[in-house]
């Protein structure tokens, strides 16, 4: 009986060891000679459709899969960003080849600034990765001097990343005195708006002989800055200039 057991133990030991070889054979020597699988090129089909994408990669015998859709500030909507395997790698056939798609540049929401301060407005813009653009002040009989009157663009707008957003901020009452600004070192051609902004305007332009300065610099200005002066008051200037142009 045990020589029975130990005879039938010697087969099934015979057995299992044939088949583990006849693997080994089959997965190593057997099958990649009968089923070789070509090695291909992967193109680039970034900065393409994904139709276009699936068109390249296909002939090429690879998959297109859609790994993903990312914001992107440089590709169009719709056509893609990055890919892996990277361009000219080589893989086999039939593999899969990954893109990102993009969804165009990032949008964001003006946030609402007006009826709060001109400085809690520019952290709330600035906070929505917006810019603070043009400031202007404006007299008004109700709002208090400082706050925000209106905004462009207005608030609920979507805009890309770092749009300015221009304020007009209440300089208080009509009939009270506005400061001057300071205007000393700036160039004569930006008057006019600088002016505008706080509810002056321009004057008498006086020239003066400056060799060493920029012409059109301001070299002085009546009244000075910090004074209170009615909305509407004329501004006068004296603005360098060079000898030679005075010939």
């Amino acid at each position: 009986m045990n020589a029975l057991l130990r005879a039938a133990a010697l087969v099934a030991a015979v057995v299992g060891g044939s088949a583990v070889i006849f693997l080994l054979l089959l997965d190593n020597l057997i099958l990649p000679s009968i089923v070789e699988v070509p090695m291909v090129t992967v193109p680039d089909v970034r900065n393409r459709t994904v139709a276009a994408a699936h068109d390249r990669v296909s002939a090429k015998g690879l998959r297109l899969v859609v790994r993903d859709s990312v914001f992107s500030e440089a590709v169009a909507p719709g056509q893609i960003v990055d890919q892996v395997p990277t361009p000219g790698q080589r893989i086999k056939r039939a593999r899969r080849v990954f893109i990102d798609v993009s969804q165009g540049r990032r949008l964001y929401a003006v946030p609402d600034v007006t009826g709060g301060s001109q400085r809690e407005a520019g952290l709330q813009i600035q906070s929505h990765q917006l810019t603070v653009g043009a400031v202007r002040r404006e007299s008004h009989t109700a709002i208090p001097a400082g706050v925000v009157i209106r905004q462009a663009p207005s608030a609920t707008q979507r805009v890309p990343r770092g749009t300015r957003v221009d304020l007009v901020v209440s300089s208080g009452s009509p009939f009270d005195p506005k400061a001057v600004p300071h205007l000393v070192g700036l160039q004569i051609a930006v008057v006019d708006d600088s002016l505008l902004k706080y509810e002056m305007k321009l004057g008498v332009v006086s020239d003066r002989v400056a060799e060493l300065l920029p012409p059109g610099q301001i070299l002085s200005q009546f009244p000075e800055p910090g004074v209170g002066v009615p909305p509407g008051t004329a501004i006068d200037l004296v603005v360098s200039v060079r000898r030679d142009s005075l010939r």
